[in-house]
């Protein structure tokens, strides 16, 4: 459902990727309710790509985080504005902003993603997501039963999150 593109000039190892796309994961999911199969992050090698800002050049010193996510009513300026916090401090727990140029420049959440088709289901719209799985649930089951990993690791985290209690309740979320 969100895409996150974090564009760094900065270079990671893989553990720091991994760490950041856990603690990306972890943030949206947490703020959203969302389940983790469905959070994309994406890493982009920024520090050849020309950027300015204020009209000087900084290319290969840009270190940003790009949130793609479903704009709804439930999702509020305040909502938005602890999500690229909390980015941020992902970013420095992950990477850190002691060596030159590791430092995160920007993170922006962009409420761009207006429909979605993930994973064989159209996405439903923000804030609808438990009556959406609960309707899905079947489908998802028999994708994990067959075989289908996401959908496996999917259903698990949905009979244990608290916040998707609803989903295995035969009343309105």
């Amino acid at each position: 459902m969100p895409l996150y593109e974090v564009w760094h000039s900065y270079p990671f190892t893989e553990a720091q990727r991994h760490d950041l796309a856990q603690r990306i994961t972890t943030i949206h999911t947490t703020l959203f309710t969302v389940p983790a199969a469905f959070v994309h992050v994406r890493f982009v090698n920024y520090a050849a790509t020309e950027h300015y800002i204020a009209g000087r050049k900084r290319t290969g010193t840009v270190n940003l985080v790009l949130g793609n996510v479903r704009p709804g009513p439930s999702r509020t300026p305040e909502l938005y504005e602890s999500l690229c916090s909390q980015i941020e401090a992902a970013w420095t727990a992950s990477i850190g902003d002691l060596a030159p140029h590791a430092h995160l420049a920007g993170a922006f959440v962009l409420g761009t993603v207006t429909a979605a088709y993930e994973q064989g289901f159209m996405v439903p719209e923000a804030g609808k997501d438990v009556e959406w799985m609960r309707e899905n649930l079947s489908k998802f089951q028999a994708l994990a039963d067959g075989g289908n990993e996401l959908f496996r690791d999917m259903v698990g985290e949905l009979r244990t999150r608290e916040d998707f209690k609803a989903v295995f309740e035969n009343r309105s979320a």
